[in-house]
């Protein structure tokens, strides 16, 4: 996709992930490298919460939108890259905690043909197997960008 191309259509599947689970070792280096551990900040109010230890924070449920979208994202022209663009609208409707299984079902919005290349909105729903409320729906704006645009807003 060309930054004069059409880019994908609004409403329809951009994908669909296959089932995913989270394992212990990757949420305490996430924890780490958030500075969420107890060299760092005092957990007792999280170790207290009434559904354990277990439960996924909600940040980690974003920043995995980053795994998702460069794994099963739909990929243009050789060449295009993106940028995220931001998010809008990030709501977590359930808990989800440590041994669920996941998956993400991102559906295009809206595209806006822009001077530095298209914007695109797809509505990301992390949902949990057997489960019929997600725990997470988020709004995540990507630019993408053909190799002949510099990738800076007019």
């Amino acid at each position: 996709m060309s930054a004069a191309g059409a880019g994908p259509v609004p409403g329809t599947e951009y994908f669909v992930s296959d089932w995913f689970t989270l394992d212990r070792e990757h949420l305490e280096q996430f924890a780490w490298s958030t500075y969420l551990d107890p060299a760092h900040v005092d957990l007792t109010v999280s170790r207290n919460n009434p559904l354990g230890a277990d439960l996924v924070d909600g940040f980690w449920q974003l920043s995995a939108l980053l795994y998702f979208h460069f794994k099963y994202g739909v990929r243009g022209d050789d060449g295009e890259y993106g940028f995220n663009y931001g998010l809008d609208r990030v709501r977590f409707p359930a808990p989800l905690t440590l041994g669920r299984r996941i998956r993400v079902r991102a559906v295009v919005v809206d595209t806006a043909q822009r001077p530095d290349g298209v914007l695109v909105t797809t509505r990301n729903t992390m949902e949990i197997e057997g489960q019929e409320r997600p725990c997470m729906v988020a709004d995540l704006l990507l630019l993408r960008v053909s190799p002949d645009t510099d990738g800076e807003s007019s």
